[in-house]
């Protein structure tokens, strides 16, 4: 089966960075080399609690999407461990299986492996483990269960790898062009069980400057935001405007006359592109509600960069629809273009008209959007009637504020405050 081209706020091409090549390998669990030597830590009774829940073989993807396994061979009592890190195949993240053995440390609840990676993982209930890999400007999460290592070895383990496994549906839409029907695609995250579930629709931005039509055809999802949602009970969809991803129709949301040259600067230009990306995100949830997993609650709305600007203009146009906003780093056009003050500010009034607060998270050092630029456009969405918060965030990577989305630690908090004041 061909391999579905997926893009995240992660940087894939990074991940190549986890291991350099491994050495030979004896078991092959899931595309995920061991060695025949691996072995699980033996704590004596009278170690640590979280010396003894550490201990054993773990196993996860990062964003769901890399298989990857820790055993943790060997505790100190100075809390000092040897581990095996492995990784498998992947070919959109350009990783190459192979494993090693690392030197970590145990300090109260967290295992830390560092070296020319930092790998975390923070105990998560009795047997479960939250981890994130970084290095540079690279970013990845991923949830990790215990398994029986001799389990994992013998091939007797059905391996439940991602944590929440995403589906790609094609969504019916009433939209048409050329006279045919036009399907989006969506990637749904969904909790345990049949539902129906509140849904939280997500919108994504535009495609670096417009000028690379190649990655038109990536899919956009973030593995990051939806668990946090998902474990909190919501449906996470991330449907892929026209021309997006494997949704049809031409992706068309102000482009310059010759679309060689990218996203146009002209204020006409960007306003007719916004109004398209709109009817793309009405038919999407349109199609989203007739699912029989969705209640017919109002959907909480939310979007990184062009996407957060078209879901606060939406809901303003469908008050009655929508529970709330989380605005992500939203704008139209980068300041790059000398009227991005002048349409990001008319953009933005577009929706002013929504009754409730919105939230608004910008991360400092954002190349696209400079935080004194987005406090302007959301004084000026203030002025013109709308209600909402605005957080500046210091995002803790080279790669700046416009990726904000990756550090959870700095967001949540404000987006749990905001989620207690809304009410149906």
């Amino acid at each position: 089966m061909r391999m579905r081209k997926r893009t995240r706020l992660m940087a894939p091409l990074l991940l190549n960075l986890l291991l350099a090549t491994g050495t030979r390998a004896d078991y092959n669990v899931g595309g995920v080399p061991l060695p025949e030597s691996a072995r699980v830590s033996i704590v004596p009774p009278n170690a640590p609690l979280n010396h003894r829940r550490f201990a054993g073989a773990w196993i996860g993807a990062w964003e769901d999407v890399i298989h990857h396994i820790l055993v943790v061979e060997d505790i100190r009592p100075d809390g000092k461990a040897k581990v095996i890190y492995a990784v498998g195949d992947n070919p959109w993240a350009k990783t190459a299986k192979a494993w090693h053995r690392r030197a970590a440390a145990i300090t109260g609840d967290d295992l830390t492996i560092s070296g020319s990676f930092t790998a975390s993982y923070r105990l998560y209930g009795a047997d479960a483990l939250v981890a994130t890999w970084q290095r540079g400007s690279g970013r990845a999460l991923a949830k990790m269960i215990k398994v029986n290592l001799r389990d994992l070895t013998s091939g007797r383990l059905d391996v439940p790898w991602a944590s929440s496994r995403p589906e790609f549906p094609l969504l019916e839409t009433d939209l048409f062009e050329d006279g045919k029907r036009i399907q989006l695609e969506a990637v749904i995250y969904r909790p345990n069980g049949n539902g129906p579930f509140p849904l939280f629709v997500f919108n994504h931005g535009a495609t670096a400057n417009g000028r690379e039509p190649e990655r038109f055809r990536e899919t956009w999802s973030s593995f990051t935001l939806a668990n946090i949602f998902v474990t909190r009970g919501w449906m996470v969809a991330f449907p892929q405007r026209r021309g997006k991803g494997r949704s049809e129709g031409q992706y068309d949301e102000g482009f310059a006359p010759d679309r060689r040259q990218g996203y146009s600067c002209d204020p006409i230009r960007s306003a007719k592109g916004a109004e398209r990306g709109l009817v793309d995100i009405d038919a999407a949830v349109r199609a989203l509600r007739r699912r029989p997993d969705v209640n017919q609650a109002p959907v909480l709305m939310g979007g990184q960069s062009r996407g957060g600007l078209l879901s606060i203009i939406y809901a303003a146009r469908h008050p009655e629809q929508i529970l709330g906003v989380i605005n992500f780093a939203g704008g139209w056009l980068a300041e790059a273009c000398k009227t991005a003050a002048l349409v990001n500010k008319s953009l933005f009034g577009w929706g002013a008209r929504y009754p409730r607060p919105t939230l608004w998270l910008y991360g400092r050092n954002d190349r696209t959007f400079t935080i004194e630029h987005s406090r302007a456009n959301f004084e000026a969405f203030r002025q013109a009637g709308g209600q909402g918060l605005f957080f500046d965030l210091p995002v803790p990577t080279p790669m700046g504020g416009h990726f904000l989305m990756l550090w959870p630690e700095q967001w949540y908090p404000r987006v749990e405050e905001y989620l207690g004041t809304l009410k149906d």
